[in-house]
């Protein structure tokens, strides 16, 4: 029996090692093709080709990786991809009422030095929470919350706790084990399915929104969606600071690029 519980405790822990080891993977790849990484990449070639005499094609690689570290550092670009991945909707009240429950995505956890806890929500989370909150007050629509950090934090136990300590708002469902979005609308469709509950209210950031809504639409659910944030940009609010290169809007781009990315890989 020992023998048999020890080569059980062995292929577990393989499991989860490979597991680990893909989720990591995977994220090392994205950053790879994400700025700045990839500019690193094409300035590496560009070295590797000028000492074996390839002058021209060096000397391309260098302007063209100049002129990307310039586009991807523009809050015009950043706000350009960001309203392709915003689709606006005119739900109201009304139409939210419709649905069965309330999802909230899992937006990260952060360590804390507050006193209420050594560990807490990030800004994106505690946006979506704010919202579901509303909407759970105005509709009486049970949440369910959902993910976990890679480090093995619920995200979805955190999130409970702190919609009763701050909003004094239920969590009826708790899903701890989902890493990726994808994962998210997997596991709520295996609880919300027993339920008998298929039409939700999904409360995410906007720009999460259209790859979020798409993953859950394909496990089944009729998605009625809560984007958090601001919308799409007017093209009036766009003046000459938006082509000043900020640091920022680096940080901006490679989020966006990443929600395109994962969004075409699910597709």
């Amino acid at each position: 029996i020992m023998v048999h519980f020890s080569n059980n405790s062995r292929k577990i822990r393989k499991k989860l090692f490979e597991v680990s080891m893909f989720f990591y993977l995977t994220k090392i790849l994205t950053a790879i093709a994400l700025p700045p990484f990839n500019i690193a990449v094409i300035w590496i070639f560009s070295l590797i080709l000028n000492r074996l005499h390839y002058k021209k094609i060096s000397r391309f690689l260098t302007i063209f990786g100049i002129a990307m570290l310039y586009l991807f550092s523009t809050p015009f670009m950043a706000t350009m991809l960001s309203n392709s991945l915003i689709e606006e909707n005119k739900l109201t009240l009304q139409d939210y009422h419709q649905a069965q429950a309330i999802v909230v995505l899992g937006g990260g956890l952060r360590d804390s030095t507050e006193l209420y806890g050594n560990i807490t929500v990030t800004n994106n989370e505690l946006e979506r929470m704010r919202y579901a909150a509303f909407l759970h007050n105005e509709t009486g629509l049970p949440i369910l919350a959902t993910g976990r950090s890679p480090n093995g934090n619920s995200e979805a136990k955190v999130i409970a706790k702190e919609f009763q300590q701050f909003f004094d708002v239920p969590t009826k469902w708790e899903e701890s084990e989902a890493k990726t979005t994808k994962e998210n609308a997997l596991y709520t469709k295996q609880i919300l399915e027993k339920e008998g509950i298929n039409k939700i209210i999904l409360v995410t950031q906007n720009w999460h929104m259209k790859r979020a809504k798409m993953l859950y639409e394909q496990q089944g659910f009729e998605v009625l969606p809560a984007g958090v944030g601001y919308g799409k940009t007017p093209w009036e609010y766009i003046n000459f600071m938006y082509f000043v290169p900020q640091s920022g809007a680096m940080d901006n781009m490679m989020q966006l690029l990443k929600e395109w990315l994962g969004y075409w890989k699910e597709k």
